[in-house]
């Protein structure tokens, strides 16, 4: 929810009945301890300050017994943000008291701590005009061309490829013990007089009843 702003959802190729057995095994068995959790999801879903402030008190002491207190208040502070963001993709202008009705903040001066430091943190650009308390939403001034930018994608992907290779290691040598095992396990098995009894069985008695009758139905 703090990275995407929103309650995450099954990815499309997830089945159906891997869904269903999830939700099943979530209700039954660990109801107790993830149904704070799930309410904070669900209240955090419907965008409403009031219910997600409540859901927290109401479960204040599970969070904080499970030293998670501080995520959550994070989620609170992420509730704030998404709502301000939202308003950037539909107004070039608004008002800071404006701001602060529709992300459900108390005042124009949190609605003007919150879009400062969102305007810090690079996840919206904006101006504040003091005199009249009106903020202007503007488009991402990077052009991602410059030299500095050019670097910083370029550590991004070396990043990115060294992360791969050392999954691809890891999957790889996963791989090979998972290899190494069904080897022991073809050769173990290959060397068990009751398995090789009951393939010769499988394997031999059809071809005895072909060659004697004609027919496997015999055999059957």
């Amino acid at each position: 929810m703090l990275w995407l702003d929103e309650v995450p959802s099954f990815p499309k190729y997830t089945s159906s009945t891997a869904q269903r057995n999830l939700k099943s095994h979530t209700q039954d068995s660990l109801i107790l301890f993830w149904q704070p959790y799930i309410d904070l999801a669900n209240c955090y879903a419907t965008g409403t300050f009031s219910e997600l402030e409540g859901c927290i008190q109401t479960n204040l002491e599970k969070f904080q017994a499970d030293s998670n207190l501080g995520l959550v208040k994070q989620v609170l502070s992420s509730l704030y943000k998404g709502n301000i963001q939202r308003l950037t993709q539909t107004y070039l202008t608004l008002s800071l008291q404006d701001i602060a009705n529709a992300a459900q903040l108390k005042t124009p001066r949190e609605a003007e701590m919150h879009v400062l430091q969102m305007i810090q943190d690079g996840e919206i650009f904006a101006t504040i005009n003091q005199k009249d308390g009106m903020v202007s939403f503007h488009e991402d001034p990077e052009q991602y061309k410059t030299c500095g930018m050019i670097e910083h994608i370029d550590s991004s992907i070396q990043r990115y490829v060294m992360n791969f290779h050392f999954i691809e290691c890891f999957i790889g040598r996963r791989l090979m013990a998972l290899s190494k095992k069904l080897g022991s396990l073809d050769e173990h098995m290959s060397c068990d007089p009751a398995y090789l009894t009951r393939v010769s069985f499988t394997i031999l008695l059809p071809l005895t009843c072909w060659l004697l009758t004609g027919s496997f139905m015999v055999c059957r």
